[in-house]
């Protein structure tokens, strides 16, 4: 990860903020593809609910707050 240096300027907080909205984005994606990989292969929902793997609709909040806290930065 870089992180620049107009980025390094911002509160400890909104950085901190910013990264983990992008973390949980990014493991959110990752989630999502197994969980569509597993379910392809015949993996049953009730099994894919268990492993505890991220649906589309908790892919799209965190594309969200990743959206909202980029807005914050702009601003």
């Amino acid at each position: 990860m870089t992180i620049s240096a107009r980025a390094m300027r911002r509160t400890p907080a909104a950085l901190a903020g910013e990264i983990l909205a992008l973390c949980r984005l990014a493991g959110a994606t990752a989630g999502v593809r197994m969980r569509g990989d597993l379910a392809e292969r015949g993996v049953a929902d009730d099994a894919l609910a268990l492993l505890g793997l991220p649906s589309r609709n908790e892919l799209v909040a965190a594309e969200a707050a990743a959206d909202a806290s980029a807005t914050r930065r702009r601003r």
